[in-house]
């Protein structure tokens, strides 16, 4: 279990100990822990939405600070469950973890995929990104046609931030919170065309 956790403010008896949104505050990624009981009430919430008396928005607070994140539809979910060991301060919790399908999926067709990483408690800013590259790096390749060799990654990455090829999931508004870090990794014709470029003037050397 992680060194922070998170109590969700509306479920006093759930916490979180990561949680990735996108740009408009709604659930990415959440890994949360609790009682079985609790777990369920808070899953059921989810799902039925404000209108049928659940919820469309919960709050994550830990050290004085709120967090605000919107549910939006749990249909594109995936949910997997598993049970702590007995063994702990806590007595017995299970944790669940949500996240959009398309973490678990490779959109081949389009050349689109995501980047995961989990970095390690007090972890450096640049460390903790050096990590997720690592993974984007994997992924680029994997979803790339033609092959890329290693040593072209430093300026082939740049590209990618520079071109919005890679784009990290969390902003100043909704950041990351806990150790997890998501990236999206979308290789397009142009990037193949820098490649291309780069091999004809000899930048990139086969």
């Amino acid at each position: 279990m992680a060194d922070t956790l998170y109590r969700v403010q509306e479920f006093p008896e759930v916490f979180a100990d990561a949680c990735l949104r996108d740009s408009s505050g709604t659930i990415k990624f959440l890994s949360v822990y609790g009682r079985d009981g609790s777990l369920m009430q808070f899953q059921a919430a989810m799902q039925l939405g404000h209108k049928e008396g659940g919820v469309s928005r919960f709050h994550l607070v830990a050290d004085g600070e709120r967090h605000a994140v919107e549910v939006g539809s749990t249909d594109g979910l995936t949910t997997f469950s598993g049970r702590m060991p007995r063994q702990n301060v806590f007595g017995p919790l299970s944790q669940v973890w949500m996240y959009d399908k398309a973490f678990n999926t490779l959109d081949r067709p389009n050349r689109i995929g995501w980047a995961m990483h989990r970095a390690c408690p007090g972890q450096d800013p640049q460390d903790r990104l050096g990590g997720l590259l690592d993974q984007a790096w994997e992924l680029t390749r994997q979803l790339s046609p033609v092959a890329l060799l290693d040593a072209w990654r430093p300026v082939l990455q740049q590209w990618c931030m520079d071109k919005l090829a890679y784009q990290r999931l969390g902003d100043a508004l909704y950041p990351p919170l806990g150790q997890v870090d998501a990236m999206r990794v979308s290789i397009s014709d142009h990037f193949l065309r820098f490649v291309s470029e780069q091999v004809r003037l000899r930048v990139f050397v086969l």
